[in-house]
């Protein structure tokens, strides 16, 4: 997640995927790569490659948060290659902000959300990430942006 506008009024941050995007290209020309070269059975393994890549590319959007004082909204968009997807939020109903962490095989990987009133939650990272520093960073602009 990115920082792409700050004013008294509006904060825009945006995450882009690009991680996830080189690693299905380069699953996909591997896929390719496996599937012309090789014969059956291990063909097959080239085609689940390229079917791998596909779904990676397809389910990691650029996101976009904005908080809007203006409005009193929080706008979370979701641009992908099948289509945008809008959510909002009132902005005075944002109880908290917080970073979460969670653990796989030994690695620590954390995520930014923000809770609303009724104890509804989002996550305003789509991505896990292993930078607690960058996700701290992200929640005080947030928490300076509200409070102000």
């Amino acid at each position: 997640m990115k920082l792409v506008e700050q004013t008294r009024t509006l904060l825009t941050l945006r995450e882009r995927p690009v991680g996830i995007w080189m690693l299905s290209s380069f699953t996909a020309m591997l896929g390719l790569f496996i599937f012309i070269s090789f014969e059956s059975p291990f063909d097959f393994f080239g085609f689940f490659c390229i079917t791998c890549a596909n779904f990676m590319m397809f389910w990691s959007p650029v996101k976009t948060c904005i908080f809007n004082k203006n409005i009193n909204r929080v706008t979370v968009k979701q641009k992908g290659w099948l289509g945008t997807q809008v959510k909002g939020y009132q902005l005075d109903k944002v109880t908290g902000i917080q970073v979460q962490e969670s653990k796989l095989l030994g690695a620590r990987f954390y995520r930014l959300s923000l809770t609303i009133v009724p104890g509804q939650r989002f996550y305003i990272t789509q991505i896990p990430s292993t930078d607690w520093k960058l996700q701290q960073k992200i929640a005080n602009y947030i928490r300076q942006f509200l409070s102000c």
